[in-house]
Formats: structure tokens, C-alpha cells, sequence
């Protein structure tokens, strides 16, 4: 195996001519090499990590500052990937996720930068994507067609009620950002973040919205649009990021020769301009919508929230993150405990805000009232104050940077690259003309913030940064019933006035740029110009399937023989230990008191320890303790689970004693019995609940799926709509003696020596001490036999629609093919790739305006496919139901198919950090599947053919003839669509 050879590589990039070559440092942190170089020509910034990571990553990014809340910068990233120069397809970005191995690829705005990153193991299609990505920012279609504009930005159309262009049709809005932003502005989280922006920053970009307020997206021109690429999508005004084992002196002279050359230096006025101190403290009130159903009592946010600063001081910068722990996020943190215990909200949240020039701190308040503000603000002012005066509790910030360091030394981001986070990591301090690597060398941050503990550093931060800080925003947000029907309505009556003024030519000009437009997104790219785009051949794919490994064992303790599967995985000194113990004798009933028992385990008083003091522990003694409820497809049977409750650890060798014994108190000593700390739990958990609006893709296709699937009724049950709707049933006042008596008898039922299974992820060094202090643990679990028992779940087509304040919709359909005859094949997963990046992309989100789309199939014969934020309910539906008929008729030649292959093969291959290796062997374990199996489903994807994907007709038309539909969104489009539903519903309890 060759090894990459740094040195020999830093000796390359010296010699090139193009570039200067400003630092060039180790980052022992990393085992990386830092070059800082600059292109000579365009002053064009370079940051590249060189290190023995074969997960390559690649990122341009540019400093955009926003003038106004338009979402420019926003239209902009989405439309740079819709052609270019040399690839003049409709969509490259939709022809690389089709048909690259990446394994990352997307674009993000940020309030002052735009970025592009990409990652691959392939050199070769390294190589593809980022030549793809250069002639996207530097030379895109925006300027010769408009059409990308109103596409992904916004435009009039002309329509009927079924979407249709029609010349006496009324006008709407629609485009891709435009809703993609309706569906953030929904949310009322989301809306307090800009509302505490727009009040901090006022007059400043950074209190602009960069990705655009749906109110204001329709005022941004196509020439002002035009007018931001050529301003800031420049090479002097980019910074450009290369990490991992690449030939680093090939790609910059490829970049220089390609494309920075060919431009000369521009002076780009992008500087973050300062931000001026407030003169005093500012209040304001905002509004947020709910339904007419909810109750506006208790429904109000108080928020607080001051400039703090230390973005380019790395002691400072961490130290703030450790501080919001300490005092926010933390069980038991003083600052959110204090409000709590005030009864002054049922949920506090907030902390350091970075990413921006200037950070800001900040406390808010969940589910209060607005009479309580002063209250607020005095119990925040006199916490911070007690606190600077007489000191933190020392063991607990001692805990909290242990947190932060075994994180920083971990770098397990999961699905996204660590290549990939520390480049955007980078940006927090390269953007602002600072060193990039600031934040990347952490052993001396932490080094110093330890040695700080005891001179008072963190109660100084307190002193210094958020008390008396007249930099301080007071936001308070108040509900308002129907605000989004309003809203709503206000934009009809407008749009309807802007019709009636509207001249005849002016209206045939509206309806002939709906027509053409929807011409256009129906039209496919040339066959010229999809040639254009690189692509690798199915010979650059292995053949071979990489099995997880594990071995089965078992440890004698207590007269029992416990079953014990290991994940030898090198974990670089971590051992990632699971108990999960099986809890296949629960009904309904009993897992949704599971699940709410995972919410308090960890988080009340143990018999030893308060729930602060216990928290304390776990961070100073391990990375993490936590608890979850999973099913897990067994024994070869598609349709067969087994349901756990999980406790889930991260500890280095040797700690195993400790953890044994942590574990054990909270399993069996936690105070059951605590009614008020019970009664904060649940309230804490329900000011969460806007989660399932934000992620009603997921809310919607687990509930449409719990329908028909054990598993996702078991989802339901434990995360989902159901688990919301038992939440909000309990009355404590009423129930408690019964909640107190379930919780208790699960316990004991469920921490059973008899239902145990650990699942270890270590190296055979840390296996010889995997069982250290097993044996009190083991004592302290209940030993009477368990009754062998399948859980008794019951699903139940109920076909529902739940509306909510959301100004856009989340449908799902979901079907079962196994149920119906068919087995599970690889082919599938092409066909996945072919419906969510070619006809439910193309109809969905190019054509209806979503900001997305996507498919499941799995081989428990689950299928589903579900929009996100999209401004449809039953147009979005009807074109679930033309799937059978794009499978049917389905024609597409080797290119094509050899595309959907690769991105098929690219899901299926992609790396995985030492703990998600350890898990899929822990799925394989209870799955049984085979190396056979595995193999046979990898050559399935690899021989997939046009007929292939033709035989899944019948399949997909059994999907859909199960009918089962959920969709979560707007209370009014979902009721003109309610012929679709047995039930329409609001989502939330009034």
C-alpha cells in the first residue's frame, strides 16, 4: 500500500510558478501539512491540507455580502449549477449526483460567503467534479438564459387550479428559492433567528436575509441578479480549499491552467464592512403565525441577545462554545436552570452564534408570555452576575471542555467529510483576512482553556462580554392565529390586483413566459451537451461488496451467558459500547412510555447524584452517554423486527469500569418519582415539537409508512406524530401515580440481564477490556426470566392530513411491494437515483417548484416517495402516481444507465467512520444478511439495464395500489385537497 508521501508533495508546490507560496505549516492535530499560497495573477486565496485521507474535498467560495433581503446570493448558488460554458446541460449538478462517487456535493449560502464543495474517493472523479464546479461560478448560463433565473428564483405564472398555463388563469408566484423560503419562514424558530438579525445588525448586511424573505425574493431583478455574479465571482474575490491525498501540485496548476489564467486581477469591493456598536440597548416584537386551532397562551418567545465577538481569537471563539454549554446546554446548566426553575418558559435554548465577523451570544425563552420579559431579563442579568461573582462550578467546565476536545479529536462528522468540516471551519477565520488554520489547532486552545479554569477565564468572559453590554438586542416574538392565511390571502388579493392592471399585452407576455417556460423544464438537455459532462465507466467501479465485520461472542456474569457482538475496527483508542436490551414484549402503550423514558434517563436525579452533577460525570469521564429506541430487521426476514432500547457510550480504553458503573445508577436509581422534573422534561420535549413541521418530509413518510410498516409504527410510536400526541395527553396533575407506576414496571421489565445484547466497536486491544467491571453492573439488572414474546403492533390505513402554519406542504405516498408477491432487488436502488434526480425531480421540483424530492425502498419492501417544501398537495400526488407509467416507458441508452449505476454504487460506497463501520456490522448481525446477498444485490446494481427498470412496473404499480397517502403543511391548500385524505387534521393539540 503506498503511502502518501507529504514532503514530496510540499517540494511540488514550491516549484510552481503561477502561485506564491505564503506559509507552510504542520497541524499535528490533523496529521496534515497547511500550504497558504496565492495565485499570482488574480491575488485568487489557496488553502490546501495535505494529508493521508483518500476522501478528497474540494471548495470555492466567495465573500457575498447581502445589500438586501432579495436572497440573491441565494438565487445565485442554485442557478451558477444549471449549465456553463463548457457544460451546457440543463443541470450538471443533477448529471454529478446521478453519476459521480462523490461523497459530498452541494452548495451553500451563508450571510457574507457562498460556497461550492465536493468530495470523492476517486481521483478520477475528483478530478470531474471539480473541473464541473470551476465552470459553473466562473462561466454559467445565467447570462444567456434567463429561463434559470424564474426557474430557481422566482417568476409569474399564468395557471389553472391544476397548475396548468392558462390564459384566463390567475397569477401566482412560484420558483424553487421562492418556496424553499416559505418553508424556512414557517418555521418559528427560523424566525426568530432573523428576527434577532435584523434587530442586532440593523443597517448591516449581516441584518439582511441572504437567503431571501419570500416577501421581498419577487423584487430582485434579472439584471441585478447578473449584476451579483459579475461582481463577486471572480477569482480575486475566491478562496479556493483542497484537503486529503491528491497529487496537490497537479490540481493547482490544473486550476491555473484552466481557469484562474485565463482572468486578469479585478479589485473586488466584497470587505465585510464593520459593524458599528449600538448606541443602547434595541426592542422589538415580532409576530409568528400558528393555526386557528392553537392556543396563543404560552406561546410567546423572549429572547436576549448581545455582541460578544472572538471570531478571529481561537481562545475566545472556543471559549464562548464551552461557555453556552456550561450555562444553556448542559443538564442542570445554571442559566437555563434558573429560567426554568422561574417558570419563565418550557424550553431555553441559544448560545454563541459564530460563522459571522462579529459572533453574538444569546438566551431565549420558549413558551412563555410577554408579561414575564422583565422577569427575564433580571434572572438572566442576575444569574450571569452571581455567577462572575462568585465562579462557575469548576469540575462542570472542566467536563464541558473534555466534550469539546474529544470531538475535536474524534472528527466524526457523520455523513459529511472531516476534509469537508474543516474547510468550512476555515472560513470562519480565512474570510476575514486571518489565518485559516486558526481553528483547525485545537491542542493548544484546549491546553490554555484548561490551564484558565481556575484563574477565572470563563467567569471573565461573563464580566467582560455579557454583562452591561450595551450591544444587546431584547426580541420578543408573540404568536398570531391565521397570520399565514392572512398572509396568504393579502398575496391573492395582490396578485389579483396586479392581474387586473395588467394590460393585454402585458398578460400574453406572462402567459407566453409560462408556457416557455414550462417548455423549457419539459425539454431534456441535448444529447451533445449531456456528452459533455465527465463521466466514469462501470470498469472504475469494484465488483467486489465490502462486508462489515463482526464476531459473535459471549461473557459469562452472574450465572448468564450475555450475548456480545464486536466490531473490530481500529477506533484510534475509542471503544463505542452498546447495551441494548430487547423490548419485543412492549405494546403500543408500553413504547411510547419507553420513549418517553429515554427522555428522562440522564436527565433527573440518580440515587447518588443530581441530574447536573451526573452530567458533570459522564463529560469529564467519557465522550458521551446516551439513550435511543431502534429497530433492527432480523433474521433474513424483510419484514421481521426487533426493537431495542439502546444505551450508547464513547470512552477510551480502560474506562470500561467506570462506565459499567454509571450506567447501572442510572438504569436502576434514577428517580422515578420526581414529578416537577418529569413535568420539565415533557415540556421541554413539546417546545421541540416544530421539528416534525421543519422535517415534515420525515414527519410525513413515517407516518404515511406506520400505515402499513411495524417499523415505522414502531418510528411513530417513539419520535413521530403519535409519540407527540401521547405527550401532549399526559396530565401530570391527573397521572402521575400511573406514569410513575409504567415507568417504573418498564424499567424493571426492560433492564433484564435476560434481554441484554452489548455491541462493541474497538480494536483487539480494547476488546481485552471490554468486560472490566461487568460484574456489578450486571448485579445491579433485574434476573427474572422474560417471557419469549413478539411485540403486538397493529397499523392501521388511516390516510391523513395535518395542517399546520406552514406556508408550504411535505407529501408522502408509501406502499409495500413484498406484500404483494414482489422481492427486494438492487435494481431498485438505480431506479432510486433515476426517480429522485430525473422524473420526480423534474416534475416536483423543476416544474412544481419544491425545494425537493426524493424515493425510498428498502428490503423489508418499505417504498415511499415525499416532496419538501413544496407548494402542491395534489399536482404533487398525481405525478406519484405517474411513476408506473415513467417505469413502463422507460428508454435510456448506456450513458445514461451507466450514470444512474454510479450513483447508485456511490450511495452504497460511502466512507464510513469507524463507529458507523461498527454499526453496520451490528445490522448485519440482526439482519443475518450474507456476503451472497450483499454480492448478488451489488451485481444487480452494476447489471442494471433499460429492461430492468421496466420489469419494476408491476412492483411500483403494487406500491401505489396500497394508496396510502400523509401529507403535513399549509391548513388551507391541504383543505382545498382534502378529497385526498379520510381525515384532515391540525397537527398540533389546541
Amino acid at each position: 500500500m503506498k503511502v502518501y508521501n507529504i514532503e514530496e508533495q510540499v517540494n511540488k508546490i514550491k516549484k510552481l510558478s503561477t502561485y506564491n507560496v505564503a506559509d507552510i505549516t504542520d497541524i499535528d492535530e490533523l496529521s496534515a501539512k497547511a500550504v497558504i499560497l496565492e495565485h499570482k495573477k488574480t491575488k485568487a486565496r489557496i488553502f490546501a491540507l495535505l494529508t493521508d485521507d483518500n476522501n478528497k474535498v474540494f471548495t470555492i467560495g466567495f465573500r457575498t455580502p447581502s445589500k438586501d433581503s432579495t436572497g440573491v446570493a441565494h438565487i445565485l448558488e442554485h442557478s451558477v449549477l444549471c449549465g456553463s460554458k463548457k457544460f451546457p446541460a440543463k443541470d450538471p449538478f443533477v448529471e454529478l449526483v446521478k453519476g459521480s462517487l462523490n461523497t459530498f456535493l452541494n452548495a451553500i449560502t451563508y450571510p457574507d460567503k457562498t460556497v461550492y464543495p465536493i468530495a470523492s474517493c476517486n481521483d478520477k472523479d475528483f478530478d470531474n467534479l471539480m473541473e464541473v464546479y470551476l465552470d459553473a461560478v466562473f462561466y454559467p448560463n445565467v447570462y444567456n438564459e434567463p429561463k434559470i433565473f424564474m426557474q430557481e428564483g422566482w417568476h409569474y405564472e399564468l395557471v389553472d387550479d391544476k397548475g396548468s398555463p392558462d390564459k384566463n388563469g390567475e397569477v401566482i408566484l412560484n420558483g424553487v428559492v421562492y418556496n424553499e423560503m416559505k418553508g424556512a419562514f414557517s418555521s418559528a424558530d427560523s424566525v426568530l433567528e432573523r428576527s434577532i438579525t435584523k434587530t442586532l445588525f440593523e443597517g448591516h448586511s449581516y441584518g439582511e436575509e441572504s437567503g431571501g424573505d419570500p416577501d421581498i425574493i419577487p423584487t430582485l431583478t434579472y439584471e441585478n441578479f447578473l449584476d451579483m455574479h459579475s461582481k463577486y465571482y471572480h477569482p480575486s474575490n475566491s478562496y479556493i480549499y483542497l484537503y486529503g491525498d491528491m497529487d496537490m501540485a497537479n490540481k493547482l496548476d490544473r486550476i491555473d491552467r484552466e481557469y484562474l489564467s485565463k482572468f486578469e486581477y479585478k479589485f473586488v469591493d466584497s470587505k465585510i464592512e464593520e459593524v458599528k456598536p449600538l448606541e443602547k440597548m434595541k426592542e422589538r416584537n415580532f409576530e409568528y403565525p400558528i393555526t386557528e386551532s392553537q392556543n396563543e397562551e404560552n406561546a410567546t418567545y423572549l429572547s436576549w441577545n448581545t455582541l460578544v465577538g472572538g471570531e478571529l481569537d481561537p481562545t475566545v471563539y472556543m471559549g464562548f462554545q464551552i461557555l453556552e454549554y456550561v450555562l444553556i446546554d448542559a443538564p442542570g446548566a445554571p442559566l437555563m436552570q434558573a429560567l426554568i426553575d422561574a417558570g419563565i418558559g418550557e424550553d431555553v435554548y441559544g448560545g454563541y452564534a459564530n460563522g459571522i465577523s462579529v459572533p453574538y451570544f444569546g438566551v431565549t425563552a420558549k413558551n412563555s408570555n410577554l408579561d414575564r420579559k422583565s422577569e427575564f431579563l433580571a434572572v438572566i442579568d442576575g444569574t450571569l452576575r452571581k455567577l462572575a461573582d462568585e465562579g462557575l462550578d469548576k469540575e462542570a467546565i472542566k467536563a464541558a471542555i473534555n466534550v469539546f476536545e474529544f470531538r475535536a479529536r474524534e472528527a466524526d462528522y457523520g455523513s459529511y467529510p472531516k476534509g469537508l468540516m474543516y474547510g468550512l471551519s476555515s472560513f470562519d477565520s480565512w474570510l476575514y483576512d486571518a489565518d485559516p488554520t486558526m481553528h483547525l489547532r485545537f491542542e493548544n486552545i484546549f491546553k490554555t482553556l484548561r490551564d484558565e479554569v481556575e484563574k477565572g477565564y470563563f467567569e471573565d468572559l461573563i464580566e467582560k462580554y455579557l454583562l452591561d453590554n450595551k450591544n444587546t438586542a431584547i426580541v420578543t416574538m408573540t404568536p398570531k392565529k391565521g397570520l399565514t392565511t392572512k398572509k396568504d390571502n393579502e398575496l391573492k388579493e395582490k396578485l389579483a390586483d396586479f392581474r387586473a392592471r395588467l394590460s393585454k399585452e402585458e398578460l400574453r407576455k406572462i402567459y407566453d413566459d409560462t408556457v416557455a417556460l414550462k417548455k423549457y423544464q419539459s425539454e431534456p438537455s441535448s444529447e451533445e451537451a449531456l456528452l459533455k459532462i465527465p463521466l466514469l465507466s462501470r470498469d472504475d467501479i469494484s465488483t467486489e461488496v465490502k462486508m462489515p465485520k463482526f464476531e459473535e461472542d459471549s461473557v459469562k456474569v452472574c450465572k448468564k451467558n450475555i450475548k456480545v457482538v464486536h466490531s473490530k475496527v481500529f477506533t484510534a483508542g475509542i471503544n463505542y459500547m452498546k447495551f441494548i436490551f430487547n423490548i419485543d414484549f412492549a405494546n403500543e402503550e408500553e413504547i411510547k412510555y419507553l420513549a418517553l423514558l429515554k427522555e428522562i434517563l440522564g436527565y433527573i436525579d440518580t440515587k447518588k447524584e443530581t441530574y447536573a452533577s451526573l452530567a458533570t460525570n459522564v463529560n469529564l469521564n467519557s465522550g458521551g452517554v446516551s439513550y435511543s429506541l431502534e429497530a433492527y430487521a432480523t433474521n433474513a426476514n424483510p419484514i421481521d423486527f426487533t426493537f431495542g432500547f439502546c444505551v450508547n457510550s464513547k470512552i477510551l480504553y480502560g474506562k470500561e469500569p467506570w462506565l459499567y458503573s454509571i450506567v447501572a445508577e442510572v438504569l436502576t436509581t434514577s428517580k422515578l418519582e420526581d414529578k416537577k422534573r418529569i413535568k420539565d422534561i415533557i415540556a421541554e420535549v413539546l417546545a421541540g415539537k416544530d421539528r416534525l413541521v421543519s422535517s415534515g418530509h420525515m414527519t410525513a413518510l413515517t407516518r404515511a409508512g406506520s400505515y402499513i410498516s411495524k417499523e415505522l409504527l414502531f418510528n411513530d410510536l417513539t419520535k413521530g406524530i403519535e409519540y407527540l400526541k401521547f405527550l401532549e395527553s399526559i396530565d401530570l396533575e391527573k397521572d402521575f401515580d400511573k406514569l410513575y407506576e409504567k415507568l417504573s414496571e418498564l424499567s424493571k421489565k426492560t433492564f433484564n440481564i435476560n434481554n441484554l445484547l452489548i455491541h462493541t466497536i474497538c480494536d483487539d486491544k480494547g476488546y481485552k477490556h471490554t468486560f472490566d467491571g461487568i460484574e456489578d453492573f450486571a448485579n445491579s439488572l433485574e434476573k427474572s426470566d422474560v417471557p419469549d414474546k413478539k411485540s403486538s403492533l397493529t397499523t392501521e390505513i388511516k390516510n391523513e392530513g395535518f395542517e399546520t402554519s406552514s406556508m408550504v406542504n411535505y407529501v408522502a405516498r408509501f406502499g409495500n411491494f413484498v406484500n404483494h408477491g414482489f422481492k427486494y432487488t438492487g435494481v431498485l436502488r438505480v431506479f432510486k437515483v433515476l426517480l429522485s434526480y430525473d422524473y420526480l425531480w423534474n416534475n416536483i421540483r423543476v416544474k412544481g417548484g419544491a425545494y425537493g424530492c426524493s424515493a425510498v425502498f428498502s428490503r423489508s419492501g418499505n417504498a415511499g416517495f415525499v416532496s419538501f417544501r413544496d407548494p402542491n398537495v395534489a399536482n404533487t400526488n398525481k405525478i406519484y402516481e405517474g411513476i408506473v407509467d415513467y417505469a413502463k416507458n422507460f428508454t435510456a441508452g448506456d450513458r445514461e444507465m451507466t450514470k444512474s449505476v454510479i450513483g447508485a454504487i456511490s450511495e452504497m460506497d460511502i466512507p464510513l467512520t469507524p463507529a458507523r463501520e461498527g454499526m453496520k456490522g451490528l445490522s448485519a448481525y440482526y439482519s443475518k444478511v450474507r456476503h451472497e446477498d450483499m454480492q448478488k444485490e451489488r451485481e444487480e446494481v452494476l447489471n442494471t439495464s433499460e429492461a430492468d427498470i421496466r420489469s419494476l412496473a408491476p412492483l411500483l404499480e403494487a406500491v401505489l395500489s396500497d394508496k396510502l397517502i400523509c401529507a403535513v403543511g399549509n391548513e388551507d391548500l391541504i383543505e382545498k385537497d382534502k378529497k385526498l385524505f379520510k381525515e384532515v387534521k391540525h397537527l398540533f393539540k389546541d
